[in-house]
């Protein structure tokens, strides 16, 4: 047991610090028409490996010995092992090598990733450039209590807060807990049950990015923040009527099916997208680092309350705890209507800049931007400082 629990947390420290990079890596990587595809299809991977996972413990489950326990661990270290292979020949992003002075180099990644299309590279380069005038003004160095400062407040909660609510809006107990829920409720297949709902939500990965890209961030969000509401209510009013039919039962099963698409496809694919976006641009680091500290306390504290909310011997509520999730997904909802703004192919500077102008949320789908980029190219030697002077570590 002291070697699982030393393991475990071993192991969520690399996980930290790959969830904190990679979106922000993939976001720096790709122009800013796809980034949400790539960086949802980059968290898109988690859900098929839980798919992996669910069949490989539940095949490994039916074994007597040591196997049971060796065989996950097993898979799990191999998988890891290939990961760190690849990770080898990946490319530098081309926002640190400009920032390091290096912007030959940053152009040479930058035309391999765009195939030779010169024309959007340079515009890359002087939107980086603008970015880290931004940064060299700010004296280079970003203290991080100002994530914490009243203009930066608004920003940073959005940011921030859609990974730790996807804990506490029914991600947890449909998802996490269904195989506990479905046993409880009497649902006779299970385990079976479990990975069908983790198949549906790797599908659901898969077709959000495409959605945040072509709906939209705000729609997609707002939408599915409305179905999931609609469900928890409707899963936890289905389980105060008593689950006593086989009806009923096969309806909380397809109830949860049903949460772990829609989840997966407007939520959880946003929740990654948005701390990358959202942010001012100097300040997309430290914002990232708050989001996954308020994340993972926010899945420690869930995965201490679900038992106690759910099980006999604790609350005993069962199934009926959707409708607790249900009221958390509701207020999630209210402030994403009335705060989150539309960030789908806006570059960084140009977020910047519907900021400073206090557009509305509700309005910046269809608001021009000031062309910064232009003001930028327009003064080579500001854009040299900036390429040789800021500073995003």
């Amino acid at each position: 047991m002291a070697a699982m629990i030393v393991g475990r947390l071993w192991n969520n420290i690399g996980i930290s610090i790959l969830t904190t990079v990679v979106p922000l890596f993939m976001s720096e990587l790709v122009p800013a028409h796809v980034r949400g595809r790539a960086v949802g299809l980059a968290y898109a991977g988690s859900g098929l490996t839980s798919v992996i996972a669910t069949i490989i413990v539940w095949g490994s489950s039916k074994l007597s010995d040591e196997r049971q326990y060796r065989i996950p661990l097993g898979v799990q270290a191999g998988f890891a092992g290939v990961l760190f292979v690849v990770t080898l020949f990946l490319t530098e992003s081309p926002t640190w090598l400009v920032s390091k002075g290096r912007t030959e180099d940053a152009r040479t990644r930058l035309l391999a990733l765009r195939k030779n299309n010169e024309v959007m590279v340079e515009h890359e380069l002087q939107s980086i450039a603008a970015v880290l005038m931004e940064a060299a003004e700010a004296k280079s160095t970003v203290r991080f209590k100002e994530i914490l400062k009243k203009k930066n407040l608004t920003r940073t909660f959005l940011a921030s807060s859609y990974l730790p609510a996807s804990q506490v809006c029914g991600q947890g107990l449909a998802i996490s807990y269904s195989t506990v829920l479905f046993v409880q409720a009497g649902v006779s297949n299970a385990f079976e049950m479990t990975m069908l709902v983790f198949l549906l939500q790797f599908v659901g990965n898969m077709i959000g990015p495409y959605l945040a890209d072509r709906v939209g961030r705000r729609r997609t969000l707002v939408s599915g923040l409305v179905m999931l509401v609609l469900l928890d209510a409707s899963a936890g009013g289905l389980a105060c009527g008593g689950l006593t039919t086989k009806p009923e039962l096969l309806g909380l099963a397809a109830l949860s099916c049903i949460f772990a698409f829609i989840n997966a496809a407007s939520f959880q694919s946003l929740a990654y997208i948005l701390p990358t976006e959202i942010p001012d641009a100097k300040l997309r680091e430290p914002t990232m680092t708050w989001t996954i500290v308020w994340s993972y306390t926010t899945a420690i504290i869930t995965t201490f309350a679900l038992p106690q909310i759910v099980n006999a011997d604790a609350g005993d509520l069962g199934a009926k705890a959707y409708l607790i999730f249900g009221g958390c997904a509701l207020i999630v909802l209210i402030y994403t209507y009335f705060l989150l703004p539309e960030t789908a192919g806006r570059t960084l500077v140009e977020i910047n800049d519907m900021y400073a102008r206090g557009i509305s949320p509700r309005k910046w789908r269809n608001e021009p931007v000031e062309d910064h980029v232009e003001m930028v190219s327009s003064d080579p030697a500001k854009a040299e400082v900036a390429a040789t002077t800021g500073h995003i570590d």
